[in-house]
């Protein structure tokens, strides 16, 4: 095994961390940017979902008057 002066080693090690912690950010942002727009959906389906209910159940309201 090679061995490196103490500043390659230094700079190697801290370029991994910069590195990891680049990739790390970006995962854990991408995670929850995709969390985020899963449960924006979720919650926009459950009102599209009670509002057609509820326009459909005040047509058969009317329709019985």
């Amino acid at each position: 095994m090679a061995r490196y002066a103490w500043y390659t080693r230094v700079t190697d090690t801290l370029h991994r961390l910069t590195v990891l912690s680049l990739v790390g950010g970006t995962l854990y942002m991408a995670g929850g940017l995709v969390y985020t727009l899963y449960m924006n959906g979720k919650r926009y389906e459950k009102q599209v979902t009670a509002k057609s209910a509820a326009i459909k159940e005040n047509g058969e309201n009317e329709a019985k008057e």
